[in-house]
């Protein structure tokens, strides 16, 4: 399997990951088909535009939406990534408040911390074919 190379910018995000990571469903199905639960939140990243169109040429792993209680929860794609040797993913959900240059990252680890990252840092990410 090759990687392709590219940097990222640690940014601020809406405070969300958490509570969607922390649902049951989610959990296993992303423990399932990455290998890895989660952390209970995310480390975004501004990719630039010409970075996010690298994602549309590789396969996603996908995870489907589910109902519960009555409303509908989307899914997401996944993309496999390494930072810094540790295997983590890029999670696209089918709804989502961020553009296109931005991306999320779960990890098993709390990647700012594991990493002594900070917003605004630079970090490489390699991104699996």
């Amino acid at each position: 399997m090759g990687y392709i190379y590219f940097e990222g910018t640690i940014a601020s995000g809406l405070g969300r990951g958490a509570y969607f990571l922390s649902m049951g469903y989610y959990k296993g199905k992303l423990k399932n088909k990455l290998g890895f639960e989660p952390y209970l939140g995310t480390l975004n990243l501004h990719i630039g535009r010409e970075k996010s169109g690298l994602l549309n040429k590789i396969m996603p792993i996908r995870i489907g939406s589910f109902k519960k209680g009555g409303k509908t929860y989307g899914g997401a794609s996944c993309y496999r990534i390494k930072i810094n040797g540790i295997d983590a993913a890029i999670i696209v959900p089918d709804l989502t408040e961020h553009g296109e240059k931005m991306v999320e990252v779960i990890a098993p680890v709390n990647l700012k911390s594991e990493l002594k990252i900070k917003d605004g840092d630079k970090i490489k990410i390699e991104l699996a074919q």
